[in-house]
């Protein structure tokens, strides 16, 4: 799926490409990118080297149960919309949605069999993946697990990278190096 995804982004532009509505959404799609990257280093200050150790409920997991998932669906859209195009964004939400659904549905089953009713409160008190939009339950202090830390800070790099390679493609379509077939939206 991965390689559809690329030749989409590589070989499709909108029509209307680069205008001021295209610029604003493509400004968005940072600002999404910007959000996930650091909303992922949250999510592993609170569960990086404990995630079945403890049944983590503050900081960004006070407000979904899946805030790792959810900020990776904020960078996946963030990136689409950078690259102005809003098909591969709609196709790459739902496919996004779809696939991590059953993937969700299982690790709430771990999570039960691990955490019993403790995970019970928690599902009926946290929604499971678009977060509630209220301030954080923290703690005052957080043990950060370096190697964790380290390896989400790998993780996150992708989405930057992927922001840098849509700017190299823009430049190289004003450039007429490249060309790509033009989509409605």
């Amino acid at each position: 799926m991965a390689p559809a995804w690329l030749a989409m982004l590589v070989a499709t532009q909108p029509e209307g490409f680069e205008t001021l509505g295209y610029s604003l959404i493509e400004f968005l799609g940072f600002f999404l990118v910007f959000a996930a990257v650091l909303g992922r280093l949250w999510c592993t200050l609170y569960i990086g080297g404990r995630k079945d150790l403890d049944l983590c409920q503050s900081g960004p997991y006070s407000l979904t149960r899946n805030p790792l998932y959810f900020f990776s669906f904020l960078g996946l859209v963030g990136v689409c919309l950078a690259a102005q195009n809003i098909v591969l964004m709609i196709i790459s939400a739902v496919a996004f949605l779809v696939y991590y659904r059953p993937v969700i549905r299982n690790e709430e089953k771990r999570l039960l069999s691990l955490f019993g009713p403790d995970y019970l409160l928690y599902m009926a008190r946290v929604p499971r993946f678009f977060p509630r939009l209220d301030l954080p339950e923290s703690e005052d202090t957080v043990i950060v697990h370096s190697r964790a830390f380290v390896r989400s800070l790998t993780e996150v790099m992708w989405f930057l990278v992927a922001i840098v390679g849509i700017e190299v493609l823009e430049e190289l379509r004003q450039a007429a190096v490249i060309s790509g077939w033009q989509l409605p939206l």
